[in-house]
């Protein structure tokens, strides 16, 4: 089951991009969700294509070089990226997409603590 909990590790565990290519488990995410999902490779752009989600979407095609990392779990694997999270499930064509919250800065803190809003 993935938790909020799981979800934040997978940030804090991958904070950067993968060094190449060659770092991440490619191999893996065909194995595990390649077929279901209609995943392919388009060597020219150097992207990874999901055919599973909407071709209106930004996450149907993603740099390699913008992955951090290809986790398995059980019943999903995870594609996991900067501020954004693709879960794609190992038994149906089901994607579950997770959007990391905008982390607040000193100075938006300090706005606050003073009641200067802008909006």
């Amino acid at each position: 089951m993935i938790t909020k909990e799981v979800i934040q590790t997978l940030y804090k565990k991958y904070p950067n991009r993968a060094k190449s290519v060659d770092c991440l488990d490619i191999a893996m995410l065909f194995d595990t969700v390649g077929i279901m999902h209609d995943i392919n490779v388009d060597i020219e752009s150097n992207k990874l294509i999901i055919g599973s989600i909407d071709e209106k979407s930004i996450f149907r095609s993603i740099p390699l070089s913008h992955i951090h990392a290809i986790v398995p779990f059980e019943e999903w694997t995870a594609i996991v990226l900067h501020s954004t999270i693709i879960f794609l499930n190992r038994k149906s064509t089901k994607v579950s997409i997770h959007l990391k919250p905008p982390t607040r800065t000193v100075a938006d803190r300090l706005k606050g603590l003073f009641g200067r809003e802008d909006s």
